[in-house]
């Protein structure tokens, strides 16, 4: 194990064995009973040495005696000392083994942990992002060039001596030379002899006492989880155990797994769509045909009547609506929009509007989204979502059509939602606004979020299922997922914090014009409509507010704007 403290490297090797800590201890007390034995042997000849004369010509004197004690003494310390130095010289010979290298640079790391960190180098996270974007955003309070205190650099442990950028002279993994800091490379430069190489995101949550353990083993490609938690809170007076990724500090589990009351919802849904799917795709794909054009791209959206003055602001031609009411079906036709609706399959959806996030309404609306999507997606087309409290400033689509554009190489395109709790992590996707590219990584993304359903309905949201879902499989099929910059695609998130006054300002001055705003993060209709109308953008007519909609625009005809349903300035785009 080595802790890394400013630049410096600390091992916790293997442990000496037990005897070789008291072997001082042993020289010293063998020395002292010795002398002593030796001592007693002199002093009782000493005292056994007769005046007689006879006696003094036939032994030895006391000076020979002493002399030949002390010899033999000499003699027996010599050879205590030399097993001890032997002892240590094996001892230090097993440790330079355990650090040296074949050319004979110091290790950085012990040999134990040689096929897992051989050796390791700083990049900077900008240098390393922007070269290896796996589409995972930043803070939302930092834009792309900024620094992020405690987190500026990537940390590369190097697997094998041939992953290291350059072998000849050991200055990535060794402690010797004038300066033994792990050194500062490039992106390019770090990882140009990296065959593979296996990315980790982790964060402190907040400044909690955690931990990071990188086993050498059958590998994974998830993170296992351990919490001092007693259920309620975390104890650091308990061992740790495992728990799921959705486990917070204050107790909450964002990923519980569903009841059974919920998958039976959820299999009356499934069955809805199985039983309805052959005609609905009947009526769909001559609608989806014509929305479609030469670029392949239907835009979607999901209605109700409630919701229904605030989807003016789009390319006509190009919007495909999915009423989930009469209604919505009536001001849709008045403004000459494809729409699609199926009492049958739409008719437990809410006419009301939600209250709040995750009522009642609010998820039957997020289940509606879903199958929307993957229809469209089934279909073979790419498809931009998104929610009615939305307004465009430029159109998107310019955008992820560009194939010079590097987000064109992405599957999925979402707008950062703002938040970075762990339910969301880690593209933190807002499902207000995202693109989906047809392929069958996208089509395989959301069969699989239709079929969970119960998941949906349980947690209130589709947001947070889908989450979990993007993660995995951009770990099991590649799927490229990218969090598009906050900068060029804002939401509520910027509306409503004080340190993006400045920046909302600039929107406002038209300093910056951003392809677009989303007013999420709001709490409920009234409000949205309240702050979209201090931006100035909002372009519906009062008489449409108050409920007018509906039978305005069954007084028009089908290929005409009704009059009043929008005021002159609005910007329906054909």
């Amino acid at each position: 194990m080595v802790s890394i403290r400013n630049g410096s490297s600390h091992r916790g090797g293997s442990r000496s064995p037990l005897w070789l800590a008291y072997l001082p201890q042993i020289v010293m007390l063998f020395l002292v009973a010795t002398t002593c034995f030796y001592s007693g042997v002199l002093l009782g000849m000493k005292m056994n040495v007769a005046p007689s004369e006879k006696s003094r010509s036939t032994s030895l004197s006391v000076d020979e005696v002493e002399a030949e004690v002390l010899r033999r003494l000499k003699l027996q310390q010599k050879e205590v000392t030399s097993i001890a130095v032997d002892n240590s010289k094996e001892e230090e010979i097993k440790n330079k083994d355990n650090k040296k290298k074949d050319d004979g640079h110091d290790r950085r790391f012990p040999k134990t942990i040689s096929k897992i960190a051989y050796g390791s180098a700083l990049i900077s996270k900008n240098d390393f992002i922007q070269q290896f974007d796996y589409g995972i955003p930043k803070p939302p309070s930092k834009r792309e060039h900024e620094r992020d205190p405690g987190k500026d650099d990537v940390l590369l442990l190097y697997g094998s001596k041939k992953s290291l950028p350059d072998v000849s002279t050991g200055i990535v993994h060794t402690n010797d030379g004038p300066n033994p800091d792990i050194p500062h490379l490039t992106a390019t430069y770090a990882t140009k002899n990296c065959a593979v190489m296996n990315v980790i995101y982790t964060d402190t949550h907040g400044g909690e006492d955690q931990c990071m353990a990188i086993v050498g083993n059958y590998e994974s490609y998830h993170i296992q989880r351990w919490l001092r938690f007693d259920g309620t809170t975390v104890d650091k007076s308990i061992p740790l155990h495992a728990v799921g990724r959705g486990v917070q500090s204050n107790g909450q589990d964002k990923f519980e797994a569903p009841s059974d009351s919920y998958a039976l919802q959820n299999q009356a849904l499934l069955k809805t769509y199985f039983d309805r799917l052959e005609e609905t795709m009947a009526i769909l794909k001559p609608m989806a045909a014509s929305c479609a054009g030469d670029d392949n791209t239907v835009i979607v959206m999901v209605c109700n009547t409630a919701d229904a003055r605030g989807f003016g602001d789009v390319v006509r031609k190009k919007l495909l609506i999915f009423a989930t009411d009469e209604g919505v079906l009536e001001i849709a036709k008045g403004l000459g929009v494809n729409v699609f609706y199926d009492e049958k399959i739409f008719e437990k959806m809410p006419e009301e509007e939600a209250k709040r996030y995750g009522d009642r309404a609010f998820t039957q609306m997020m289940y509606a989204k879903i199958v929307t999507v993957q229809l469209i997606n089934r279909m073979g087309y790419d498809v931009l979502f998104q929610d009615v409290d939305l307004v465009w400033y430029k159109n998107p689509l310019p955008f992820f059509h560009d194939k010079e554009n590097p987000s064109h190489n992405f599957d999925i395109l979402f707008q950062d939602d703002g938040a970075r709790s762990l339910r969301y992590a880690p593209y933190s996707a807002n499902t207000g606004f995202y693109y989906v590219r047809n392929n069958d990584k996208t089509k395989f993304l959301f069969r699989s979020l239709l079929f969970l359903g119960d998941m949906v309905l349980s947690m209130t949201s589709h947001q947070q299922a889908l989450a979990a879902l993007l993660d995995e499989h951009s770990s099991l099929t590649g799927l490229r997922v990218k969090t598009l910059s906050g900068s060029e695609f804002p939401g509520g998130y910027h509306y409503h914090r004080k340190k993006e006054i400045d920046f909302m300002k600039d929107i406002v001055t038209g300093k910056h014009i951003p392809y677009l705003l989303h007013m999420s993060w709001t709490t409920n209709k009234a409000n949205k409509l309240l702050f979209l109308k201090q931006m100035g953008l909002w372009y519906t007519s009062e008489g449409c507010e108050s409920g007018g909609a509906v039978d305005l625009a069954k007084d028009s005809s089908e290929t005409n704007l009704p009059p009043m349903l929008v005021t002159d300035k609005a910007r329906i785009l054909t």
